[in-house]
């Protein structure tokens, strides 16, 4: 009789196995597809004289390419606009002249940077958010023909986002950029001109801001 019970149990498990899947399958693992247990159904023969013509205009390919979106700027050198400053990556040096009487404005050194400048002032709201980025450098440029190389470099660089020229013109000395009409547009001026103002003195300047 025991012997019995043991036989039973033991055709029991092997009839489980039989039937239980390979447990752990790895991610990614190529699953194939089950064959179709339908019988394929007649394909019915053309009616003689039928016109084709508009079925054949359908089944030729169309022209499938699409254009994406550009994304919108969201940030740059380390910071996100409106939003407070990112201490982690941003290094406070000093203060500078605010541009709002409920604001302030601080010299900062981002970990990134670029060669075209070496001043960088941030101006926050009253709820210490970011709302204007000023990039500059006070060197004096004696050839204009290499600024015009980094003002083509960024207006290149800023293609990818989602702008349009605000005051197209010919002038290959400066750009103005805009995201409106979406919310808080952001406008960015780009100048190979010698410009003073408040405690800034510029040779080439970026200045970006946020409506808000």
């Amino acid at each position: 009789m025991k012997l019995i019970i043991q036989i039973f149990l033991l055709f029991s498990i092997l009839n489980f196995n039989a039937f239980s899947g390979e447990s752990g399958d790895l991610p990614g693992k190529e699953i194939k597809e089950t064959e179709e247990i339908f019988d394929d159904k007649p394909i019915e023969e053309e009616k003689e004289g039928m016109d084709v013509s508009g079925i054949n205009e359908l089944l030729e390919p169309k022209n499938t390419e699409i254009t994406l979106p550009k994304n919108r700027l969201e940030q740059i050198f380390d910071q996100y606009f409106l939003a407070k400053i990112n201490e982690e990556d941003i290094f406070i040096i000093g203060e500078c002249e605010k541009n709002i009487e409920n604001g302030n404005c601080f010299v900062v050194e981002p970990s990134q940077t670029s060669n075209h400048f070496n001043n960088y002032y941030f101006y926050t709201n009253s709820q210490d958010q970011v709302y204007s980025i000023i990039v500059f450098n006070d060197k004096k440029q004696g050839d204009l023909n290499k600024c015009k190389e980094k003002i083509s470099l960024w207006k290149d660089y800023f293609n990818n986002f989602d702008f349009i020229e605000k005051e197209p013109n010919d002038n290959s000395l400066n750009f103005v950029l805009t995201d409106a009409p979406q919310q808080n547009s952001l406008e960015i001026f780009a100048s190979c001109y010698t410009e003073q103002y408040r405690d800034i003195t510029s040779s080439f300047s970026i200045k970006f801001h946020k409506n808000i």
